[in-house]
């Protein structure tokens, strides 16, 4: 099977990175046929807030405009293929792969993998509802799933919330997990246990709603009567200026910061010093629907994982198995958890190794190319 993976999408961002190394691993073809829009993730969201001030900003139109020629141009390249895949975050892709698929009659695949309109609008809150920016990614997220012959979204709890929120019939839809392109470590992984040394809580990401960073300085806060604990914080974004002002206000000893955004294999190295590794904790609708990357990055890297109760936790994880849960947006149930963790070593080992295992099992790269390849051989039967 040759597979054409196409769009503006960013080759390096997990998700993306995940599904080409797993079908490559599963004896698929796979042609790239991308061009870069945005820069980052800072860049998608500084554009986001001009298009809020002016949503007729002609630099992105210039960008946009000469990312498509450049698409165009690589897609003649491309050959032949059996199936277009359109990967993340490709919604504005939608139309032009639509086409280009069409003409040659081959089947269209998109990994929407997220709601637009739930990411800006309803967790980061850039714009208001009722905007026309707003309305417009509305738009763009019913008409880009509409144009598909299948897409791809990463848990079930998020196709029931597709499906009734575009009125698209779920049968359009298929899971594919968030997997994880981890290289096992050389050599044994520090132990959980170690006499003597702080116990270490770690946090990384982009400091967005729906992580709920509020609650996990609240839970430091409700831990500074415990001092050999602390928390180590790591990345950048929207409401990190806010976590620092709140450190330096209540006085948080216990917390630090790791400021910037770190390469996956440096990254790697401080997630395999922690004790604890943090998920997500926000109380809005999305958190409940996703499985966070860093929650199967951390579990594959062999570490216990602490993160919210959820019903998309659920379909793939078993609290007190291979994860452990805690109330959302609660820093009482949070810390609570964080306690029962330190106190156990047995526990902490016990969610590490099989969290571990989960992972090599069901969300390997492996793994995800294989439920990926399956999903395109029956949209190419036309079985889809």
């Amino acid at each position: 099977m040759r597979v054409c993976y196409f769009g503006t999408y960013d080759e390096t961002f997990p998700r993306n990175k995940v599904i080409i190394q797993g079908l490559l691993e599963n004896g698929v073809q796979v042609i790239k046929c991308q061009a870069n829009i945005w820069s980052g993730t800072q860049d998608k969201i500084d554009e986001v807030k001009g298009l809020k001030r002016n949503p007729f900003r002609l630099s992105l139109l210039r960008r946009a405009c000469g990312s498509y020629i450049k698409l165009i141009k690589e897609y003649r390249k491309c050959g032949p293929y059996d199936v277009m895949v359109v990967g993340y975050a490709g919604h504005f892709d939608m139309v032009l792969a639509w086409i280009l698929a069409r003409v040659r009659r081959k089947p269209l695949v998109f990994d929407a993998f997220l709601s637009l309109y739930s990411t800006v609008v309803e967790d980061r809150k850039l714009v208001g509802p009722r905007s026309p920016l707003a309305l417009g990614l509305l738009l763009v997220d019913k008409l880009s799933c509409s144009l598909a012959d299948m897409v791809f979204l990463d848990t079930e709890a998020h196709i029931k919330w597709f499906s009734k929120r575009f009125g698209l019939k779920k049968e359009r839809f298929r899971r594919v997990l968030m997997g994880a392109d981890v290289q096992q470590p050389r050599g044994e992984d520090p132990p959980l246990e170690t006499p003597g040394r702080p116990f270490k809580v770690v946090y990384f990401g982009n400091f967005i709603p729906l992580h709920g960073v509020e609650y996990i300085l609240g839970a430091a806060r409700e831990m500074l009567g415990h001092p050999d604990t602390v928390f180590e914080l790591i990345g950048e974004g929207q409401t990190f200026e806010e976590a620092q002002r709140v450190v330096r206000d209540q006085g948080l000893s216990n917390v630090t910061f790791v400021h910037g955004w770190l390469p996956p294999e440096y990254l790697a190295d401080f997630v395999r010093r922690a004790d604890v590794c943090l998920g997500v904790f926000g109380t809005g609708q999305k958190a409940d629907m996703v499985i966070p990357q860093k929650v199967v990055f951390s579990a594959a890297l062999g570490r216990p994982v602490l993160t919210r109760d959820s019903q998309a936790i659920r379909e793939v994880f078993t609290p007190g198995l291979n994860i452990m849960v805690c109330q959302a947006g609660s820093p009482q149930s949070l810390a609570a958890a964080l306690l029962a963790l330190k106190r156990d070593d047995s526990l902490r080992n016990h969610l590490a190794q099989n969290g571990q295992w989960l992972v090599q099992e069901k969300l390997s790269t492996q793994a995800i190319g294989k439920v990926v390849k399956e999903h395109l051989e029956a949209v190419c039967e036309g079985n889809g």
